[in-house]
């Protein structure tokens, strides 16, 4: 006997409101939290550059709303990735590159052609600068994305679907994408905003580490969601993985950035120039610069914590299904 579940159309309407004030909720605790990021003093100015001169509440609603957009989907489609029949699991690549392909259509159309420069670097393929552009976004993108999917989709399959073998679809489709973005990005491309910040130019293991490094804070970000929606009760569970992926993702971070960055007289390492409060006040300093890390990891994980959550909200509305059993004929 299999159980399945149903929902009247009270049940709906009941779900459709306690998932919708909550998400709207968590929608403005991360706008508050975006606005303060642009106006506080000390936040590395490579992000509070992305905010212009004048940091306004609108503006940074705007950000939530694109921060959600960018980085929610991919958990959704990890979640069901484990959920569905194996028989749609061609639907997760997919998915993973039309919003791809949607959020590139947002960035270009928001984002002045110099700033797509500076990401993606100049056009050199002959294809036509456009599809080149979203050719490079793609590729770049999906190393958020796909490890976002991952975390949500290894905690569900070990937490709530109890089937920890369908999380080797997502290994496989992560290897392929690994694979293909490291070709497009770094190996053919030579996007050089991306490799001079990589250890030896971009080596292979070095775009590893990236993908296991945002695996772990998605990871991480996906218990802290699981837990905000009522789905996991394990609160010292909770604060004992953020604590532990703390050391353990900065590890995988210096692993995966150069060491010297800014010619050969230079000796800022990737991570003080990306974590520097200024352009003329570097950070310089184990000490200082895994502090201004564990700030910014703490950031981090409650905005992909904030993305994730309507996924597992939209879970724990099951509360208001009605169960319906089904028995299976014998034969």
């Amino acid at each position: 006997m299999s159980i399945h579940r149903t929902f009247s159309r009270d049940g709906l309407q009941q779900a459709l409101q306690f998932w919708s004030v909550r998400v709207v909720t968590v929608l403005a605790v991360a706008t508050a939290l975006l606005y303060l990021i642009a106006v506080l003093p000390g936040v590395p100015y490579n992000i509070q550059e992305l905010f212009g001169r004048g940091a306004s509440l609108p503006q940074a609603l705007l950000f939530a709303l694109i921060v959600l957009f960018a980085l929610g989907p991919p958990a959704y489609l990890g979640m069901q990735l484990i959920r569905l029949p194996t028989s749609y699991v061609w639907l997760f690549p997919v998915g993973i590159l039309l919003h791809a392909a949607i959020v590139f259509a947002a960035f270009r159309y928001a984002t002045p052609i110099e700033s797509v420069r500076d990401l993606l670097g100049d056009a050199v393929w002959g294809i036509g600068d456009e599809w080149e552009r979203m050719i490079r976004f793609i590729a770049l993108f999906v190393m958020v994305s796909v490890p976002i999917a991952g975390g949500t989709a290894m905690l569900f399959a070990a937490t709530r679907s109890y089937a920890p073998r369908r999380v080797l679809w997502w290994v496989l489709f992560q290897a392929l994408f690994l694979v293909a973005s490291y070709w497009i990005a770094v190996g053919y491309a030579a996007t050089e905003n991306v490799t001079v910040l990589l250890r030896n130019g971009g080596v292979p293991v070095a775009w590893l580490a990236i993908a296991l490094w945002l695996l772990a804070l998605a990871f991480t970000a996906s218990l802290v969601a699981e837990r905000l929606a009522n789905v996991f009760t394990g609160n010292m569970a909770t604060v004992f993985a953020v604590l532990l992926f703390l050391p353990l993702s900065y590890l995988l971070l210096f692993l995966a950035t150069n060491q010297t960055v800014g010619g050969p007289r230079s000796d800022l390492s990737a991570l003080e120039f990306l974590l520097s409060p200024s352009r003329s006040a570097y950070t310089s300093g184990g000490a200082e610069v895994f502090l201004r890390y564990s700030v910014s990891y703490i950031a981090a994980i409650i905005l992909l914590a904030f993305s994730q959550y309507p996924a597992w909200l939209g879970y724990s509305t099951r509360r208001f299904a009605q169960p319906v059993a089904q028995v299976q004929p014998a034969d």
